[in-house]
């Protein structure tokens, strides 16, 4: 019996490893949230999945452990400006990256505003 997967579904993990390569570059393999470097970025739903964010480009930013795991599925703006490394800069420059790419994409953007 052979244990390989098809060709088809190794193509399917290749396109997957360059999406997440491209997401993580966004901001030079700096975390999106607060700007540091760690040697390990995860992806994170700016919109959690559990309140309705989808699993698309626009809503997925590369980050670090302690920023993924203490936002949680809070909102973002809420837990960002509560947050001790809130920077105005690095916010304009999440939701400038989360419009291009809604932009890119409109049937699948998700764009997590500020509230008003």
């Amino acid at each position: 019996m052979n244990s390989k997967p098809p060709f088809r579904e190794l193509g399917r993990k290749s396109q997957k490893h360059k999406l997440k390569a491209g997401i993580k570059q966004r901001f030079n393999g700096a975390c999106a949230y607060c700007g540091r470097t760690p040697q390990v970025l995860t992806l994170d739903h700016i919109v959690a999945e559990s309140k309705g964010g989808r699993n698309v480009i626009s809503n997925l930013v590369a980050v670090c452990n302690r920023c993924n795991l203490s936002k949680g599925s809070l909102p973002l703006w809420q837990w960002w400006q509560a947050s001790p490394w809130w920077n105005e800069e690095r916010a304009i420059a999440v939701a400038a990256t989360v419009l291009i790419c809604a932009l890119k994409s409109p049937a699948s953007a998700t764009l997590p505003l500020p509230p008003s």
